[in-house]
């Protein structure tokens, strides 16, 4: 597996200094399986870098090879990788997380919003009012974990690392304004929650 900061160089030597084409900036299509592959995997390594005269360069076999490796899965299809350029371009100029399905989360169902490993989820909250929020979090497997809480424009309210045996966990967070809130949950071992809830304290 190539590690983060190796993958981080190899996606930067792509970039070139030009406009972002129209049809990179293109976010329709985006499957959901796609945005939760680079928002879990990819997507932090870059926060930083926000430019509006950044692109990339979707023709790059090479990068195309390594996204197949860091991901776990050498079947990315062409299109798939594409949609990875895209978001990754959509987040450096427009300094913000897409997820397709923002809003629409149910929690009887976060299948969705799991990487095709098992090891990692990327769930989107919706729009959250600022205060105090109590986030409870229910998983199968005894395995160590770590959980992120941020807002679309990567502000962090939480990040956290959870012992393996504990099924069922609770947090507390405190949001400053309005946000499209999401959780990023990576493990190194195939982890499945039961159950996620999250509620506004008095």
């Amino acid at each position: 597996m190539v590690k983060p900061a190796y993958l981080s160089l190899i996606l930067t030597f792509f970039f070139t200094f030009s406009p972002v084409s129209a049809s990179s900036e293109k976010t329709e299509g985006i499957s959901t399986r796609s945005a939760v592959i680079f928002n879990t995997l990819c997507s932090k390594c870059h926060e930083g870098e926000c430019s509006g005269r950044l692109s990339f360069d979707t023709g790059s076999r090479t990068a195309g090879s390594h996204i197949r490796r860091y991901t776990g899965d050498s079947n990315l299809s062409k299109n798939k990788i594409k949609e990875f350029f895209t978001l990754l371009n959509h987040m450096k100029k427009e300094c913000t997380i897409y997820m397709p399905d923002t809003g629409k989360n149910k929690p009887e169902d976060l299948s969705r919003f799991m990487l095709p490993s098992s090891k990692g989820y990327f769930i989107p909250l919706g729009l959250l009012e600022s205060g105090t929020y109590r986030m409870e979090i229910k998983v199968k497997e005894d395995t160590h974990f770590q959980v992120e809480i941020l807002s679309d424009h990567f502000e962090h309210f939480l990040n956290q690392e959870v012992c393996p045996e504990k099924k069922n966990n609770a947090f507390q967070f405190t949001i400053d304004k309005p946000s499209t809130v999401f959780v990023r949950i990576k493990s190194r071992h195939p982890l499945h929650i039961v159950s996620l809830m999250v509620k506004k304290e008095k």
